[in-house]
């Protein structure tokens, strides 16, 4: 069977989204180097749960097991539009809704979808406040296995 061989360093490219500004400027950026290279883009949105009270648990407290609806309908709209974005542009997408903590579930769809690379959105602070990018996007950095772009 023959493959299509990418025009580009890259084969598969993740992208995180919550529809933010800084989630969208990361998924124009991720249509725009599909479309240049030829290649696929993997969309992932991750319901992050809500934490209660676990008297056996050794803090207190445990993550709920399911994610409201109202929130899972919102992730589910955010999907649905980056969809329509992707389609808009002519790219080949697949779309994922995930549940648990950001960072860890962005690596893992990462590596199970074989992306060479992930972009992640950053509000873009500036001064004192920009010290971090928030937790997620610090956990990608340091814990992915493949390059990351920290769009602003």
């Amino acid at each position: 069977m023959e493959h299509a061989i990418p025009d580009g360093p890259f084969t598969r490219i993740l992208v995180a989204t919550r529809g933010r500004p800084w989630s969208e400027r990361a998924l124009a950026l991720a249509v725009r180097m599909a479309r240049a290279y030829r290649i696929e883009v993997v969309i992932v949105a991750v319901l992050t749960p809500n934490y209660v009270p676990d008297k056996h648990s050794t803090w207190g407290i445990s993550a709920a097991p399911q994610v409201g609806d109202d929130v899972r309908r919102i992730a589910e709209r955010v999907l649905e539009e980056a969809s329509a974005f992707a389609d808009a542009n002519g790219v080949k997408y697949v779309c994922e809704l995930r549940q648990g903590r950001p960072a860890e579930e962005i690596i893992k769809a990462a590596e199970q979808r074989q992306c060479d690379l992930i972009l992640i959105g950053s509000r873009g602070l500036s001064g004192a406040r920009r010290v971090t990018m928030g937790e997620t996007g610090n956990e990608v950095v340091l814990k992915a296995p493949m390059p990351v772009i920290v769009v602003k």
